[in-house]
């Protein structure tokens, strides 16, 4: 089960706002529009290592996540309760673009990329057992994915206002696939070095099943990021802004 992510949002459609001068734009009539989508989106998310306050978008180098909390509740391989605070999750800026490709008939955007790497870095506080292992603990934690392959189909309405028309995001289909997994949680076990070194080894050694165990809560939780990352930058760039 998948509690509460604390996540700052601005879901209002206000005055259409126009593209900062760097950010690259298309014009739905040209033949290789989809290769301009590609080429503009790839351009775009690497302009993300700064915030866009105008069009609320935050940093994505690193993005902040205040609170993420995964219940388990005795359930799976990783049946513990994990509450993670103060959250920087590195790599989201980097993601090399497969597919960026809006379908204007069907409403909907299909992405296909893959993240080189992603780090999590919180403080962490969690109880319960992993792979039958008791494991309790509080301090910095980190995890990070590598070669994290990609999908995602977003859908979306179209919302007129002023005589704009703006993209509201309802839902995000992800699917994240890594190469590997690493783990780090320090000061398990108050501090006992060997108990927190033989837990951090298991959990490393069997990184695909705990990847997998606790997967799909991950994913809810980027859905959620993503949907807001996404409607956030739409509720202020019209459709007539971004396409020419």
């Amino acid at each position: 089960m998948l509690r509460f992510l604390t996540f700052v949002v601005i879901l209002v459609v206000v005055q259409s706002v126009k593209l900062p001068p760097n950010f690259r734009k298309c014009n739905r009539s040209q033949p290789n529009l989809k290769q301009c989508v590609l080429e503009a989106a790839q351009h775009g998310v690497s302009q993300l290592t700064k915030p866009f306050p105008h069009l609320n978008i935050p940093s994505l180098a690193p993005l902040l996540v205040p609170e993420l909390n995964i219940i388990k509740d005795g359930q799976g391989k990783v049946a513990v309760n994990q509450y993670f605070t103060d959250c920087k999750f590195y790599g989201f800026n980097n993601i090399k673009f497969d597919q960026f490709e809006f379908d204007f008939d069907k409403k909907t955007l299909q992405v296909k990329g893959v993240f080189p790497d992603i780090t999590k870095s919180c403080h962490y506080k969690m109880d319960g057992k992993i792979l039958l292992l008791p494991v309790k603990g509080e301090g910095p934690s980190t995890a990070v994915l590598k070669n994290v392959k990609t999908v995602c189909r977003l859908h979306y309405d179209e919302v007129k206002n002023n005589g704009k028309t703006y993209m509201k995001f309802t839902k995000s289909e992800l699917d994240i696939e890594p190469d590997f997994v690493s783990f780090n949680f320090e000061n398990l076990f108050n501090g006992d070095k060997a108990l927190g070194d033989n837990v951090n080894k298991v959990l490393n050694e069997n990184w695909r099943d705990v990847f997998h165990d606790v997967k799909d809560d991950h994913i809810q939780v980027v859905n959620k990021i993503l949907l807001s990352l996404m409607n956030n930058f739409f509720a202020k760039v019209s459709i007539e802004e971004a396409f020419d």
